[in-house]
């Protein structure tokens, strides 16, 4: 008898086999059970899920010489006939070399005619969405009112590829990507049954390669058979270990994820680097140690999200035990945003590795920035240190957010200069003048830097005289809003009302503008032009009125 596969030997011939699927199992079991079966099943989902073998479960239940069934007794001959494939009316048929019009006419003339031996015709297609819409169309009418002894079961990868008239026709049953820890164990009993002695964390490993089907984990676990198989000399199967395992498949060592996240904690960076290096020289995917660490630090995220409640922990994160344990231990120490912030980093050095022509020198900046990444902390814990910080001086107030106009700091200075011109002394009235230019930037800092380049000409008590050397400048000043804002931070700085007077020093300069605005200029300015001034901090330089 010639060589049968892993998947083939120990395809699950019950319900009762099929890992993962029991929302399915259960609901095709019950329909058969109360005689409720529909003409036709569309089967979806990922490969390797169990989609054609929960098809010939169907097809055996239906016709076991004691059914139907929904436990057939695979003893029969029309059960036997069925599993290994040979019952001419269960037909198998490939969806990517049978999808033309002609073949599915072929079916369509075959239906019409009572099964040879079993109580149903059944047709199995396989990869149904390969076939070409014309296909489709001349299936309609077949499909939605078959003969009684015929059922059609569809099975896809892609069911949005399937035209809507099609998806209409038949009951859908979605198969879900199956959980790590049954993987786990189906695995662990094949490779019992084989006389295969592995580790349980190569077993982890192996399922965890799988990704969700189960068809992919047993391929892994017979090519890993075939090179760790007994020995003639020795008679004994060698125990398979996960740095064999990852001898055999190259796959990245788990440890190395712990390795490099602790290495990125501790802010070494000269670590991260060793490490990678280390890998490269082994031989690793460096790409796919890259989307591993991005899985690492979502685990270790969820890991610190739920470290409390273990149950919700085990819940979100499809692996083993004692890897759960070692998780929370690891991401306990650091706040929720600091890992946050590792995970968005290295998604997005992991999408530059993967694009990168260099995925070592990418892998290793990514690593690097994370290293070097500042830890973030809470906003909570923020404002706690500040209330403490506040603490230590009784004399201060609880820090508040204020506006930068609202700080009286420069109160002092200007007080004193008041003081000195309500004596009559003219004092430096340089430093004076500086000191408000100073004190309008804290305040206005567009009306400054047209300030700064301006003299002060005189200044007594109560009058202020400037001197503008450029034309934008006093373009800008003599408008009506920044006018009044300058008189306004004038009274403000110096204590008392004071009379302003802008003087152009160019020898193209227009007449001199005192105490108000040019008339003309705002007088009737609306309230979106006076906002539009104000964010921009621009001025109006003419008003020209149109006639249509």
């Amino acid at each position: 008898m010639s060589y049968l596969v892993l998947a083939r030997k120990w395809r699950p011939q019950s319900f009762e086999d099929i890992a993962g699927q029991g929302h399915i199992t259960r609901t095709l079991q019950n329909a058969i059970r109360t005689q409720r079966i529909a003409h036709a099943y569309l089967f979806t989902g990922v490969r390797g899920v169990g989609k054609t073998t929960a098809a010939r479960v169907v097809a055996k239940a239906l016709n076991c010489e004691k059914g139907p069934t929904p436990t057939p007794c695979n003893e029969c001959s029309h059960c036997l006939e069925i599993t290994n494939g040979s019952s001419i009316d269960v037909l198998e048929i490939d969806g990517a070399s049978n999808r033309g019009i002609d073949e599915i006419r072929q079916i369509i003339e075959h239906v019409r005619y009572q099964p040879a031996q079993c109580r149903f015709k059944i047709y199995i297609i396989d990869e149904v969405h390969q076939v070409t819409k014309d296909a489709f169309n001349a299936l309609l009418k077949t499909l939605e009112e078959p003969p009684p002894s015929v059922k059609f079961i569809l099975a896809t990868t892609e069911p949005h590829r399937l035209p809507e008239t099609i998806l209409s026709r038949c009951q859908r049953f979605d198969f879900r990507r199956i959980a790590l820890r049954e993987i786990v164990q189906r695995l662990d009993d094949i490779a019992k049954k084989e006389g295969l002695k592995i580790t349980s964390g190569a077993l982890v490993l192996l399922a965890r390669e799988a990704d969700g089907s189960m068809r992919d984990a047993q391929s892994l676990l017979e090519q890993v058979l075939a090179c760790a198989a007994p020995g003639s000399e020795t008679g004994g199967a060698p125990a398979v270990d996960e740095s064999l395992l990852q001898d055999i498949l190259g796959l990245a060592q788990r440890q190395l994820l712990y390795d490099l996240s602790a290495a990125v904690f501790r802010g070494d960076a000269r670590r991260c680097v060793e490490i990678v290096a280390e890998a490269a020289a082994q031989g690793r995917d460096l790409g796919r140690l890259s989307r591993d660490l991005v899985e690492h630090f979502r685990n270790l995220m969820v890991a610190r999200l739920s470290a409390e409640k273990a149950a919700a922990t085990g819940s979100l994160l499809d692996l083993p035990d004692q890897e759960i344990a070692d998780l929370v231990a690891q991401a306990q120490e650091l706040s929720l945003e600091t890992l946050l912030d590792y995970f968005d980093f290295m998604a997005s050095g992991d999408e530059e590795v993967a694009r990168s022509a260099h995925p070592r020198f990418a892998l290793e900046t990514a690593l690097i920035r994370l290293a070097t990444l500042p830890k973030t902390l809470p906003v909570s814990e923020l404002l706690e240190r500040l209330e403490k910080l506040a603490g230590r001086f009784p004399g201060t107030a609880r820090p508040v957010a204020t506006k930068p106009k609202e700080t009286a700091a420069p109160v002092q200075p200007a007080t004193t200069q008041s003081t000195k011109f309500e004596a009559g002394v003219s004092g430096d009235k340089d430093g004076a003048w500086q000191g408000f230019v100073a004190f309008v930037g804290r305040e206005k800092k567009f009306l400054a830097s047209h300030l700064q380049p301006c003299t002060v000409l005189d200044l007594a008590p109560g009058q202020l005289k400037i001197g503008v050397t450029e034309r934008h400048h006093m373009s800008y000043l003599v408008d009506a809003d920044n006018f009044s804002a300058l008189k306004s931070l004038a009274k403000q700085f110096f204590s008392a009302n004071m009379s302003l007077t802008l003087t152009p020093l160019a020898a193209d300069a227009e007449a001199t503008v005192s105490n108000s605005a040019p008339a003309g200029q705002g007088e009737e300015r609306s309230e979106m032009v006076k906002e539009a001034l104000r964010i921009f901090g621009g001025s109006v330089r003419t008003v020209r009125k149109e006639t249509m």
